[in-house]
C-alpha cells in the first residue's frame, strides 16, 4: 500500500510537470486561455445571487495613508431593485468588477465629500456602467461642490467618450449616457425610491465643509456609511435603530508612531501631515465607545488610517473592541436579510 501511494504521488508530480511544460507551447496555451475565458464569461453571464436582502459590498477599504493592495473608499449598496455606490476612490472600479456587481443597473454614486480618495474613479464607474448598457445617465449625488466635480470629470474625459463612440457606434454607446449628471444634496432625506430611503447627515471632517454620511433603510433593515468623520452627536442620532455601521477608523497608536518615526528620520513634512491627520478621522477608541453604548448590531471599520499592512497592525486596530466590531476588507459582503435581525459576513 505504501509503495502504491509513493508511486501515485510520483506519477502525479510527473503529470503536473508535464502539464506545466506543455504550457510553453502555443497550442496548450490557447486551449487553456479559451477555457479560462469561457469560465470567466459564464460567471459574468450568471450574475450575482439576488436575495431579498439589503446587501453591502466593500469595494474599497483603504485610506491614502499607508501602502497596500486595498482600494480606496468605496461601498456598494444593493437590493433586488436598487444599486447605489458611496464614493469611488482609486482602485475601486476594479473591485466592483471583481465583485461582479450589476453595473448596468447602477442608479447613482453618492459622494460623502470631495477629497481625491473618494472621487478618483467616478469616470471609471461611469464608463463601466455605460459600456454594460446603463439606460440613463449616471447621477452623482453630493454636497455643494458636486457640480464642479461632475463638470470637471465630463470635460476631462470628453475625448475618451468621443473616441469610444466613434469606435463602437452611437447605437451601442449613446452619447447622452456617457456624461455624468449631478444632484446637490443637503442633510435630510435625499431619496425615496420604492422601499429604499436614503438619508444624508452632517459629518465632521473639518476643515472639509460640507461632508456628509448616508443612511440606507430598506424593508426594516438599515446601514449607515460614515465617509470621513469624527464620531459626533449626529453619528449617535443616525445610527439609532440601524443594523450595520460602516465607519472610517484611525489608530492613534499607529499614526502617532509613524509621525514620531518620520520626525526622527528627518522627514518633518511627513511627520506634520501624519500629526494633522489625527484630529479629523474617528479614532478606534471613539468607535469602540460608540459600539459599546449603541444598539447597533454590527460595526465594520473601513477607510483605515493607516492601512494595516501586517497582522500586528490589524490587532492594534481591533484592540479591546467588542465582538460586534469587525475589520472590513475589500471584497467583504454584509448581507441583511429582510424579516431578520442577522448581519451575515462573507468574502
Amino acid at each position: 500500500m505504501k509503495k502504491f501511494i509513493t508511486y501515485l504521488i510520483i506519477a502525479l508530480i510527473l503529470l503536473a510537470a508535464a502539464l506545466r511544460y506543455s504550457l510553453e507551447f502555443a497550442g496548450p496555451q490557447d486551449t487553456a486561455s479559451a477555457q479560462l475565458a469561457r469560465v470567466a464569461i459564464q460567471r459574468q453571464a450568471e450574475g450575482l445571487p439576488d436575495p431579498d436582502s439589503l446587501r453591502v459590498y466593500i469595494c474599497g477599504s483603504a485610506s491614502p495613508l499607508g501602502i497596500s493592495d486595498r482600494a480606496q473608499a468605496c461601498v456598494a449598496i444593493l437590493t433586488p431593485g436598487h444599486f447605489y455606490i458611496v464614493d469611488s476612490g482609486a482602485g475601486s472600479a476594479a473591485r466592483v468588477a471583481q465583485g461582479r456587481l450589476p453595473v448596468e443597473r447602477l442608479q447613482g454614486v453618492l459622494l460623502t465629500h470631495h477629497h481625491s480618495d473618494h472621487i478618483a474613479e467616478l469616470y471609471e464607474l461611469n464608463l463601466a456602467s455605460w459600456v454594460r448598457g446603463r439606460p440613463v445617465p449616471l447621477l452623482v449625488y453630493g454636497p455643494r461642490g458636486v457640480r464642479q466635480i461632475v463638470a470637471g470629470v465630463n470635460d476631462t474625459y470628453e475625448f475618451d467618450r468621443d473616441y469610444r463612440i466613434a469606435h463602437h457606434g452611437a447605437d451601442l454607446l449613446p452619447p447622452a449616457l456617457g456624461e455624468l449628471d449631478f444632484e446637490t444634496i443637503k442633510p435630510g432625506v435625499i431619496l425615496e425610491d420604492g422601499d429604499m430611503t436614503i438619508t444624508a447627515y452632517v459629518a465632521d471632517h473639518t476643515p472639509v465643509s460640507l461632508a456628509v454620511g448616508y443612511r440606507f433603510d430598506y424593508r426594516g433593515r438599515s446601514v449607515v456609511v460614515s465617509g470621513d468623520s469624527l464620531v459626533t452627536d449626529e453619528t449617535v442620532k443616525i445610527v439609532k435603530g440601524a443594523d450595520l455601521l460602516l465607519h472610517d477608523a484611525l489608530s492613534v497608536p499607529l499614526v502617532s508612531g509613524m509621525a514620531a518615526a518620520a520626525d526622527k528620520a528627518g522627514l518633518p513634512r511627513l511627520s506634520k501631515i501624519m500629526n494633522d491627520v489625527l484630529d479629523y478621522h474617528a479614532s478606534a477608541d471613539s468607535i469602540r465607545a460608540l459600539a459599546a453604548t449603541s444598539t447597533i448590531t454590527m460595526v465594520g471599520l473601513y477607510h483605515l488610517v493607516p492601512v494595516p499592512q501586517t497582522f500586528v497592525m490589524e490587532k492594534v486596530f481591533m484592540r479591546n473592541m467588542p465582538e460586534k466590531v469587525v475589520l472590513a476588507n475589500d471584497g467583504d459582503w454584509f448581507e441583511l436579510p429582510v424579516n431578520s435581525r442577522e448581519v451575515l459576513v462573507t468574502n
